[in-house]
């Protein structure tokens, strides 16, 4: 048995509520909130959606990154790039996402996390970022590889 971090899987923040709690995540986000008192930075990304009112949500705890954090990574509006754990909510994981209250339609969600790094992402083409997300995780469920499959020279055994 390894003692190893597990790894970290790279996704959108509209992928975290059909992820499993625990699961180690690596995400960019758009600061919408930051409450001191409770040390959570909210995030949104509206990626695919046009709409910023339904789209998911991260609830980030920060409170181990207090001594590292920089004030320019809690603004409103700075993108962030994330990597930390999925968390269940407060009832004790029997509803790990739940609606936000006035949301219309229901789609988005709150998912929690807890931070174990976070660093300001500088300027981010965010369409290019969010195609370069979406075939990596083609590649990694076995789309787009047909290419690998067969190789151009054949390689001594």
């Amino acid at each position: 048995m390894s003692s190893a971090p597990l790894p970290t899987r790279l996704v959108l923040l509209s992928d975290l509520p059909a992820l499993p709690a625990g699961e180690k995540v690596r995400l960019l986000g758009c600061v919408t909130g930051y409450d001191i008192s409770t040390g959570t930075l909210t995030l949104k990304h509206a990626y695919p959606s046009s709409s910023a009112t339904d789209c998911p949500t991260a609830d980030v705890d920060v409170n181990l990154l207090l001594s590292t954090l920089k004030s320019t990574d809690t603004q409103i509006g700075e993108w962030v790039n994330l990597m930390g754990y999925i968390q269940t909510s407060e009832d004790g994981g029997k509803k790990r996402n739940r609606s936000r209250a006035g949301n219309g339609s229901g789609q988005g969600g709150i998912v929690r996390l807890q931070a174990v790094m976070l660093w300001s992402a500088g300027s981010v083409k965010l369409g290019e970022y969010a195609e370069a997300v979406e075939m990596r995780k083609g590649v990694r469920m076995g789309e787009g590889m047909n290419h690998l499959s067969q190789p151009s020279e054949k390689l001594p055994v």
